[in-house]
């Protein structure tokens, strides 16, 4: 196995809340939990029906094909 396969890129969303005041936004969840798309929007629109503002913004990462197969089966209509 060469090093460029053994890494998969997926595009992973984090969820920031803005408060007022606040130049960067805190993130969501246990150690700034990175989430496919789907999940992050409906967490976002979660808390945005609670009145807060939130951004969710897209980091490219790279995963092991072990990492990447616990994403796709955690969340398997989000890939």
């Amino acid at each position: 196995m060469t090093a460029a396969s053994k890494y998969k890129t997926r595009k992973l969303f984090q969820v920031r809340i803005h408060r007022p005041g606040h130049t960067f936004g805190a993130q969501v969840g246990h150690k700034c939990r990175l989430l496919p798309r789907t999940p992050a929007a409906r967490i976002a629109r979660r808390l945005r029906r609670a009145g807060l503002e939130v951004t969710i913004d897209p980091i490219i990462v790279k995963l092991t094909r072990e990492q990447a197969c616990y994403l796709d089966h955690r969340y398997p209509l989000s890939m």
